[in-house]
């Protein structure tokens, strides 16, 4: 039995989790949900990459998690659009203070959607490319290759520490164009977001993961007026709807 364990806002991680999934026979399971007990023969881990560093829920998810077989092939794929160098050392440290060795890492360049610091880079040339490098990656996966893993440098933790807190949902405005649809508190991976009078309202828990940014049908959500007119993104081999069922809360 193989499972994955995946976090993703956008879905470009929940992507390359199904493409992984399909070809190792496993099953995706959403870290919005609270973690299991896992005894499976392959484990693996699919996230964005957040400021050089592992989003706070995936750092909750994986201290929580039990995993019961030391013998297990782990893997993780963290996706990321900028720079990045060394996130996978975080995640081995944390795996390896629960006695387990993370056996492969890869990250993999994706569609660049942090839009208060960058344009949406997204391309049919470049998703093939996304592709392409998914399909080594399966290759190198099915056939338990071992990789070094990059350590947590001094410079991670200095640009990690400019991850926006979990407060950070106090700059968050929302326009008049909003409809109480209610897609944004649907959405939301770790329930942030509830709708009081047509209107969202945000219990600063965030993950500053701007899924509600991105998937708002009326551009209606704008943090620090960085992302205003910057346009929206979600992976488009993964629908709304999709999206939504992965991230609710069970």
């Amino acid at each position: 039995m193989a499972t994955i364990f995946c976090f993703s806002s956008t879905g470009n991680s929940l992507y390359t989790a199904k493409r992984i999934a399909k070809e190792i026979d496993g099953r995706v399971v959403s870290m919005s949900n609270p973690p299991s007990k896992c005894e499976d023969d392959v484990v693996g881990f699919v996230f964005p990459v957040y400021f050089w560093g592992l989003p706070r829920i995936v750092k909750r998810y994986v201290r929580e998690l039990q995993m019961t077989n030391r013998n297990a092939y782990v893997f993780a794929v963290a996706t990321y659009g900028g720079k990045v160098y060394g996130v996978l050392g975080e995640l081995k440290s944390l795996l390896y203070q629960k006695g387990i060795l993370l056996h492969y890492g890869r990250n993999l360049k994706s569609v660049e959607n942090y839009i208060p610091s960058y344009k949406i880079n997204d391309s049919e040339a470049f998703r093939q490319r996304i592709d392409d490098n998914i399909g080594e990656i399966i290759s190198e996966i099915t056939g338990a290759m071992h990789t070094g893993i990059q350590r947590f440098t001094i410079l991670n933790q200095l640009i990690h520490s400019l991850y926006p807190g979990p407060d950070s949902d106090q700059f968050f405005t929302v326009s008049d164009v909003c409809t109480g649809c209610g897609i944004c508190e649907k959405i939301c991976p770790v329930s942030n977001i509830s709708i009081e009078h047509e209107r969202p309202t945000f219990q600063h828990v965030c993950e500053h993961c701007l899924a509600c940014v991105h998937n708002c049908p009326t551009n209606a959500i704008v943090w620090k007026q960085k992302t205003k007119g910057k346009g929206q993104y979600r992976n488009s081999q993964i629908k709304l709807d999709e999206l939504i069922s992965f991230n609710r809360q069970d």
